[in-house]
């Protein structure tokens, strides 16, 4: 996978150049436009887009409304798509691209796969959400209750998923941290 950058290269517009030209650019852009345009600035969130024809605008096509497991596509991808938004308190135009490429993570991990940090984790858990929502009909634990099931029968008997793929439990898990996800998500917004 390519580096993560921002909109920031040569020719890219200036923040004030963004700013100034908001009112134009949402006249331009209306919800539901059609748009081309290419990939200047890619995070693990989404993807940055200079627009085609509207050389001061910049939108964003967030990953969350791509099919499962994409990934951000990678600095200079043609795109294609709509307009769903305008976000004017940073003077983004929030688009829905038709393509987001070829290029998927998979799901779900590998048996020595290993996610580095917290940032890492929240990109797997948007996975496993966007295969629930595409194919949750296939999931064998497709109900809250079957799935937390799932999850603690899974989590007491896994120092045998472990020992079956010829690894240790990992001792420095932090167990805390997943508990304390787990029960904010009851009600976090």
């Amino acid at each position: 996978m390519t580096e993560y950058t921002w909109p920031n290269g040569v020719g890219d517009p200036t923040p004030e150049d963004i700013r100034r030209a908001w009112p134009a650019t949402v006249t331009a852009l209306p919800v539901g436009a059609a748009v081309t345009g290419k990939v200047i600035g890619r995070q693990p969130f989404g993807v940055f887009v200079e627009i085609d024809g509207v050389p001061d605008a910049v939108g964003l096509a967030e990953i969350f409304g791509s099919p499962p497991g994409t990934v951000p596509p990678p600095l200079g991808f043609a795109i294609s798509g709509s307009v769903v938004d305008h976000a004017e308190r940073n003077f983004q135009v929030r688009l829905r691209l038709d393509d987001w490429g070829d290029e998927r993570e998979p799901l779900p991990l590998e048996p020595n796969e290993r996610l580095g940090d917290r940032e890492a984790l929240s990109g797997f858990l948007r996975r496993l959400r966007q295969d629930y929502e595409a194919s949750g009909d296939q999931w064998e634990n497709g109900t809250l209750g079957s799935f937390l099931e799932a999850l603690e029968a899974w989590v007491a008997d896994a120092p045998g998923w472990y020992a079956n793929h010829g690894q240790e439990l990992p001792p420095e898990g932090d167990w805390a941290f997943m508990a304390r996800a787990l029960s904010a998500a009851r009600f976090y917004e």
